[in-house]
C-alpha cells in the first residue's frame, strides 16, 4: 500500500521547517527572522534612554546553540532586572598573569575616576540600586504577536503544495 499524496506532504514539511532559519541564513521571510526584527524595533523603544549605546546595541543574532534569539550589551540585564545596592572595593595590585602581588596585597590601588572636570580618587565606591524596568519578555511577546505567525504557516503551507 503507498500513501497517496506523499511528495505533496513532504513539500510542505519541507516549506514550514523554514521558519526556524535565522535572518542571518538569507531567509528574511521566516518567522524566526520575522519575529527577530520586530522584538529589535519594540525592545529599543522600551529601553530607557541616557546615551543610547544600550538602546542601539539591541540586534538580531544567534546564540552559542545556533538558536535564533536578540543580542545586546550586557547592561541590558540590569535595565532588565535590577540591581541591589553595593559597594564596589579597590582593587589589589595584580600581577601580569592575574595573582594579587604579594608586595602590593593588602595596600590595593586606589580608585580614580573623572567626574564633572576633576579627577576624584576614593578607597572605595558606592554603586546606589538600580531599579527594574522589565521589558525583555514583553518585548519577546509583543514581537511574536506582530509576526501573524498562524496566517504565516498556514500560508507556506498552502502554497507548498
Amino acid at each position: 500500500m503507498s500513501l497517496k499524496g506523499g511528495a505533496e506532504l513532504h513539500k510542505r514539511l519541507r516549506a514550514i521547517s523554514a521558519i526556524s532559519a535565522p535572518a542571518d541564513r538569507g531567509r528574511e521571510s521566516s518567522l524566526a527572522a520575522r519575529w527577530q526584527v520586530n522584538t529589535t524595533r519594540i525592545a529599543r523603544q522600551m529601553v530607557p534612554v541616557r546615551t543610547g549605546e544600550t538602546r542601539r546595541s539591541i540586534r538580531p543574532g544567534t546564540s552559542r546553540r545556533g538558536r535564533t534569539t536578540v543580542v545586546g550589551k550586557f547592561t541590558v540585564n540590569f535595565i532588565d532586572a535590577g540591581s541591589k545596592a553595593h559597594d564596589e572595593p579597590r582593587q589589589p595590585g595584580l600581577t601580569p598573569s592575574g595573582r594579587v602581588s604579594r608586595r602590593k596585597r593588602g595596600t590595593g590601588k586606589v580608585l580614580k575616576f573623572q567626574m564633572g572636570g576633576a579627577t576624584i580618587f576614593r578607597k572605595k565606591v558606592h554603586k546606589p540600586r538600580i531599579a527594574a524596568h522589565p521589558f525583555k519578555k514583553r518585548a519577546a511577546r509583543e514581537g511574536l504577536v506582530a509576526v501573524n505567525w498562524a496566517t504565516m504557516i498556514a500560508g507556506l503551507w498552502n502554497r507548498a503544495a
